[in-house]
């Protein structure tokens, strides 16, 4: 329970833009951010410690849905990063790629891909989200399998979550022709979504 708490309480601090701001100027990402790294080191101890005190069965079930857990938690609580941009979405990017090299010393077969997916999806654009959940909707369809890659597969509440993030800095600024037109155009990619994502 602790180290699924501390994970939580690491990835809360790391996705509030009052600690981490994901508006970011043009320099290149070279840096995680450091709540990143702290939450590195710590799982790193809080492993050796299992390790050194539990058995191996015991030991498995410590380790075991850790990557699950930050996976759900940088999908389902992206909202909570906005305003973001393309230069904060690589940073994003960059602190799962050290989170999931970090996590491979300690759970086997962890796999991020889920997480950076969904914010490579932001990086692609609001009419690439809008258009992938029509294609998989058409391969649903045809298939009738759910062919969807499940690290590739996100909700309804997923995919208007992150059209919202596209839109984020535009219905931040102050000003007010700005703020309704970002609106009206969200409002149009919505629907569109909802239509997509909905329709059998």
């Amino acid at each position: 329970m602790e180290i699924r708490c501390r994970i939580i309480q690491s990835l809360r601090v790391a996705l509030s833009p009052e600690t981490a701001p994901y508006v970011l100027g043009d320099r290149e990402i070279k840096e995680p951010d450091p709540q990143i790294l702290s939450l590195n080191a710590e799982l790193i101890a809080y492993d050796e410690t299992a390790v050194r005190f539990l058995r191996d069965r015991e030991i498995a079930f410590v380790r075991t849905g850790l990557g699950l857990l930050i996976n759900s938690y940088l999908v389902s609580n992206a909202l909570s990063t906005q305003p973001m941009n393309m230069r904060g979405s690589e940073r994003m990017q960059l602190n799962i790629l050290v989170l999931q090299q970090n996590l491979k010393n300690i759970e086997a077969d962890v796999d991020l891909a889920r997480a950076s997916n969904y914010y490579g999806l932001f990086q692609e654009g609001v009419d690439a989200i809008v258009e992938k959940a029509k294609r998989d909707k058409e391969k649903e369809a045809n298939d009738g399998d759910g062919s969807v890659p499940e690290a590739e597969k996100f909700s309804y509440d997923e995919l208007k979550a992150l059209v919202e993030l596209c839109y984020s800095v535009q219905l931040a600024d102050p000003e007010r022709g700005v703020n309704a037109a970002a609106k009206r155009q969200m409002g149009e990619k919505v629907l569109a979504l909802s239509e997509y994502m909905w329709q059998t």
